[in-house]
């Protein structure tokens, strides 16, 4: 198994050049705009009923097992890639869209090298109450994030660096196999 320690330590220490994605950067999608948006609808538990929806099913998780790290990685790009620009371009729900993929890559255990330092950086900015002042979050919403996050949190902090996935592809978002 390749060791993507080094990528994930790199983007650690100074984010060298290492964008994910086009035109962005942690910086800009961990500032305060995101508080100050029009509105944010409830996403966090149709998202988490989605990913379990779409990757609970028997066939879905012998299948998981069957996948190596590319495939495991792979699979965890396709399902950011179907909404990439909820995950890259400033808006309402963007830490609601980390908090959920990275819920199910602890779930999975399965945390690629580059998508680390971005979903660390941006739920550890992110300030819950201050996102229900702004977005008024139905209870059932804010209690479900108030519950995860933490432990979302926690679970990226610990993640082991030597048991980091391959990088997720960083070159074709928004590209469709449909």
């Amino acid at each position: 198994m390749a060791d993507y320690t080094r990528v994930a330590e790199a983007a650690e220490e100074n984010r060298w050049g290492l964008t994910m994605f086009p035109n962005t950067s942690i910086e800009e999608l961990t500032s305060d705009k995101v508080y100050q948006l029009s509105h944010a609808r409830p996403l966090y538990l149709e998202l988490l009923r989605y990913y379990e929806k779409l990757f609970d099913y028997p066939k879905a998780l012998v299948r998981w097992e069957q996948f190596d790290a590319e495939a495991k990685t792979e699979n965890m790009w396709w399902t950011m890639n179907e909404g990439w620009e909820s995950f890259c371009k400033l808006n309402p729900e963007l830490p609601i869209h980390w908090l959920a993929q990275a819920h199910r890559a602890l779930y999975w255990d399965h945390i690629p090298s580059n998508f680390h330092p971005w979903a660390l950086a941006i739920l550890e900015k992110f300030d819950l109450d201050r996102y229900q002042v702004a977005y008024h979050l139905p209870d059932e919403e804010y209690q479900a994030i108030a519950r995860d996050l933490p432990v979302v949190l926690e679970g990226l902090r610990n993640y082991p660096p030597e048991k980091f996935g391959p990088p997720i592809d960083e070159d074709n978002w928004g590209f469709s196999d449909q």
